[in-house]
């Protein structure tokens, strides 16, 4: 089997995943291998969200009027946030139909991955970080909420574990796809900057005085040619990546916000619920409760690795994107030919016109120092309430 249909296998197995949960409404044409409306598929994907809304949301609201919502439960606080991050996924998904449908008629994946060569061996090892994020936290807060519902509720069936942990599996669908889209970005993008550095070194090469007086100037005319024409078209695949992830992100940035407002607020609750425990057991003398403890720290530890992991991967693209620049600089154009001069500029151009930023809405650059300004933040709420808290303790004692 060809690396190509490996490619559209997984793609395959993803639209058939979000069909199922109704994040796409939209159908799929087999035989032209399209994107098209669908009234249909805009119908089912209508009737999973009102499903969800109603079943979920109606649980929401009489744990709301009845009073059972505790903001030191940081297990139902985190469930309670993705529950309006699904809701959010839905709506972009039935919204945004039509553009959607539009965008991935345009997107040249298939044609981009054949052009770079890019082989099933690279793809793989290029997704476990999507394998990590999209399977094994998912499989860690299940196993977190059987071991809490067999120590708090052992008469409820496990089965009953599934319901909390749908709204987190789904919320982070799409999320994990522009996750999944920017993985093969920078895999991408490695291999145009590898076989862009190959130019530059052939350049190079042609232009050492002993080759030119070795060579013909027929030949080296051909020679730059024929090497303009490669620079060209690694424009265009730089061109089409950079933009087609921009505009992915544009689509994606409402669920891409509910999932950093989800993880910031079981960061935040994580460490204020740990923090609850401690003082409790120490002011108090009240027996500290390790296991809520370590069920606790699990999503909290989860929250920072996501925010890590779409910091760390944001980062990754950035650089290979800048890289492209740093490589067309070391290009020596002394005595290259007109025609590649042309290539170089308008490829350096592109790259000094073309804004990658992983910004969705424009609200905040996702990257590696959002994880310090959100621990910062957590840190200077935590500091402030504990020093009020404490104060208040004393004070009564």
């Amino acid at each position: 089997m060809t690396d190509l249909k490996w490619v559209k296998i997984c793609v395959g197995s993803v639209i058939v995943y979000l069909m199922l949960f109704g994040f796409l409404a939209h159908s799929v044409s087999l035989r032209k291998g399209r994107f098209k409306d669908s009234h249909l598929m805009r119908l089912y994907s209508f009737a999973i969200a009102t499903t969800f809304t109603m079943s979920y949301g109606r649980n929401m609201l009489i744990d709301l009027l009845k009073n059972r919502f505790n903001l030191e439960n940081v297990i139902q606080l985190y469930s309670y946030m993705n529950i309006v991050a699904v809701i959010v996924n839905y709506l972009t998904a039935l919204i945004l139909s039509r553009t959607f449908v539009r965008f991935f008629n345009r997107v040249a994946l298939y044609e981009t991955i054949k052009f770079f060569d890019v082989n099933a061996k690279t793809l793989i090892v290029s997704v476990r970080l999507v394998l990590l994020k999209g399977l094994l936290i998912p499989v860690i807060y299940e196993v977190t909420l059987i071991l809490q519902q067999i120590r708090n509720a052992p008469d409820k069936h496990l089965l009953w574990t599934f319901h909390t942990l749908l709204p987190m599996i789904l919320s982070q669908m799409f999320p994990n796809l522009f996750f999944s889209a920017l993985v093969i970005c920078k895999t991408l993008m490695v291999s145009l900057n590898e076989r862009l550095m190959e130019i530059v070194n052939e350049v190079n090469c042609l232009q050492n005085i002993l080759q030119m007086s070795l060579q013909k100037p027929y030949y080296r005319m051909q020679r730059f040619c024929e090497l303009a024409d490669r620079l060209d078209l690694l424009a265009q695949k730089y061109d089409i990546i950079c933009k087609q992830t921009t505009v992915y992100l544009h689509l994606l940035s409402a669920p891409l916000i509910c999932s950093l407002l989800c993880n910031l607020c079981g960061i935040t609750a994580g460490c204020f619920t740990q923090y609850l425990a401690i003082a409790e057991t120490l002011v108090n003398n009240e027996p500290y409760d390790a296991f809520n403890a370590l069920t606790n720290a699990v999503f909290l530890v989860i929250s920072i690795v996501e925010v890590l992991l779409q910091g760390h991967i944001c980062d990754d693209n950035r650089l290979k994107v800048q890289e492209t620049g740093l490589i067309l600089q070391r290009m020596n154009l002394t005595h290259a030919d007109l025609r590649f001069k042309e290539s170089v500029e308008a490829f350096s151009l592109l790259v000094l016109v073309t804004e990658y930023k992983i910004q969705p809405l424009g609200l905040l650059e996702i990257n590696i120092s959002l994880v310090q300004d959100v621990l910062s933040a957590v840190t200077s709420f935590l500091l402030i309430f504990v020093q009020s808290d404490l104060t208040l303790r004393f004070s009564l004692k």
